[in-house]
């Protein structure tokens, strides 16, 4: 896991001052070491965190023993000794132990072909002096983040936004403001500021440098395998989905520094652990969030866990005080307000977890792959809610106030927004001219038309992203590579296929993945009602010296947000809340989170 920025512009040599900068916006995402590349045209910059093969003949930007290509790669290849026997056989000459040389020894040898061949997650930058020729490509499911910006003849790649916000003039992107308030992320090419796109997943880019032309093009869509094998009996299913999780699981595992787990108590995070107590040797180091009083703490269950497979679990203790203090620095390393409420303390965990380890395992994916949120237990009931809303007439709505959770998908596909909590009908109104436009959660829902298939397609495609974006940025802040062997794309490709009557029958979450863990886990853990990280934001907004602190930036004369919406009305909403009002409002913490983000742009 690394980072970094590949900038191009044909006759520029880039000031020395300005690569050593952006050496240091990308140096918490590789304190190991640091590489620069510049020549007529191009500059590279390259921070490495040290994964496998610790030497420095494995250090970045790479170059090819002809010296014609050189390459900046972030991520991790779990089939790379496969793809090196392979390249060895057809006279590839290896220096190092690294994946990294596998991708370039791949590319000269497969050209781009080497990237359908990859499991893993990566985003890489090849530079070819020969052909004067640029290709940059993304994972297909988007683990590694990979930023764009092609702005007159000068083209850049980057890990994240800041280095790519020092070639322009910076600013809040308005369709991105719109997803933020209601989804809290902005799917696909939004990037959260004008002129940089997030590559999407599965992409590869390729600039020619002597024309300064950008072709861009889908080497994998995950969303492809989203068809349903109904010749597939239950039995089967869960026998090949069993063996893929535990190989990937196992993949997932090496390191030349070790691993530790991410354990929420949950079933994901669990299973995993489960799994990877039985392949580590000596004491396997597992880290929770540790929120007792609190009433949706997990802790019983993690110790369940620990206790029954013997592992040191380290239990990190924090309050309203520790998310609150630290809650600018999560936004600054998020590069956009926090998508999730756990956000904050996730990064809080990770610096704990630097202290013992520098790659941590976590359970995304295993919700958005198995179906494991309410919605998917209840997918009939949301399917109805949203045909009743199409047929009730707008102007009925006032006089059937009770049907409020209908109207919420009038003219919306319920099978996007049902994912959406809190009152985002008090939003829309709030901020009437930033209600989102269709973009690319409606594009992924329209491929379908069966429900179950839409709500899949929104999360693997959109919401998906923000957690693993969470999940890079939040650890890398504390330079440690978070993996995620659910979202692995031989397993997704897998799981894909199975019925919807076997992966998301009504009346229970993630059914499959809870049969496969039955011989690992006992059945109190697996068959309870999800909670997830569950935390009393309204309290502790209440707490003026706590997240409380914040509110005044909303009301503030030089408020960031209020300029987004009729101010009278933001400060009524705010204090609303103080009053004690808390239905009806819009969600206050994404309304810090988003004003926090702009003033620090």
């Amino acid at each position: 896991m690394c980072g970094f920025a590949a900038i191009f512009e044909t006759g520029r040599l880039f000031d020395p001052a300005l690569l050593n900068a952006i050496d240091r916006d990308l140096y918490h995402r590789g304190p190991d070491s640091g590489g620069q590349i510049s020549e007529p045209g191009v500059g590279l910059v390259f921070r490495r965190l040290a994964i496998m093969d610790l030497g420095h003949g494995a250090d970045q930007p790479m170059m090819d023993a002809s010296k014609r290509y050189s390459m900046v790669f972030n991520g991790e290849i779990y089939n790379f000794r496969t793809l090196r026997s392979e390249l060895a056989a057809l006279g590839a000459n290896f220096k190092t132990t690294s994946d990294t040389e596998v991708i370039l020894q791949g590319y000269i040898h497969w050209g781009e072909r080497i990237f359908e061949r990859i499991e893993g997650m990566f985003a890489v930058v090849i530079w070819d002096r020969q052909e004067r020729k640029v290709i940059a490509a993304r994972d297909p499911l988007g683990i590694k983040p990979l930023y764009l910006l092609h702005t007159g003849n000068l083209t850049a790649f980057a890990s994240e936004i800041r280095p790519l916000k020092r070639f322009i003039d910076a600013r809040p992107d308005p369709k991105a403001i719109s997803e933020l308030l209601i989804f809290k992320f902005a799917a696909g090419r939004l990037s959260n500021i004008q002129g940089i796109d997030k590559l999407p997943g599965g992409t590869i880019v390729t600039l020619n440098m002597s024309e300064n032309s950008l072709v861009e093009r889908r080497f994998c869509d995950p969303l492809d395998t989203l068809k349903e094998d109904h010749a597939l009996t239950e039995a089967e299913a869960l026998e090949q989905a069993s063996e893929a999780v535990k190989a990937s699981v196992k993949a997932h595992l090496q390191s030349d520094v070790g691993y530790t787990v991410q354990l929420s108590g949950g079933v994901d995070s669990s299973l995993i652990t489960a799994l990877a107590s039985r392949s580590t040797q000596g004491q396997l180091n597992t880290f929770g969030i540790n929120l007792d009083p609190l009433p949706h703490d997990e802790g019983e269950y993690r110790k369940q866990v620990a206790d029954r497979y013997n592992i040191t679990h380290h239990e990190v203790k924090l309050s309203n005080h520790d998310y609150a203090d630290a809650l600018p620095r999560a936004i600054q390393h998020m590069e956009g307000p926090v998508a999730h409420s756990g956000c904050v303390l996730l990064m809080l965990l990770c610096d704990q977890i630097s202290k013992y380890s520098k790659v941590t395992l976590t359970g995304e994916g295993a919700d958005e792959l198995f179906g494991g949120y309410m919605r998917y237990q209840q997918w009939e009931y949301l399917q109805r809610k949203g045909r009743y809303a199409r047929i009730v007439p707008s102007f009925a709505w006032p006089m059937l106030q009770r049907y409020r959770e209908i109207q919420r998908y009038s003219g919306r596909d319920a099978a996007i927004y049902g994912s959406v909590y809190g009152d985002f009908l008090a939003t829309m109104d709030l901020f009437p001219d930033l209600v989102p436009e269709p973009g690319a959660r409606e594009a992924a829902a329209t491929r379908f038309q069966d429900f179950p298939s839409r709500m899949f397609a929104v999360d693997q495609s959109a919401y998906l992203e923000s957690l693993l974006l969470r999940q890079d940025k939040l650890s890398m802040a504390a330079s440690v590579e978070a993996r995620v062997p659910f979202t692995h794309y031989p397993l997704f490709k897998l799981v894909n296929s199975f019925p919807h009557a076997l992966r998301a029958p009504t009346g229970i979450t993630k059914p499959i993945l809870k049969k496969i863990a039955e011989p690992y886990l006992s059945d109190d853990l697996l068959y309870r009602r999800k909670v997830g990280l569950t935390l009393p934001l309204l309290d502790w907004f209440s707490e003026e010296k706590g997240l409380g602190r914040y509110l005044e930036l909303l009301t503030d004369s030089d408020s960031r947000l209020a300029s987004y919406c009729d101010k009278k009305m933001l400060r009524k909403v705010v204090n609303d809340f103080r009053q004690g009002k808390r239905h009806g409002l819009p969600p206050i913490e994404n309304l810090v989170s988003i004003e926090l983000w702009l003033r620090q742009i």
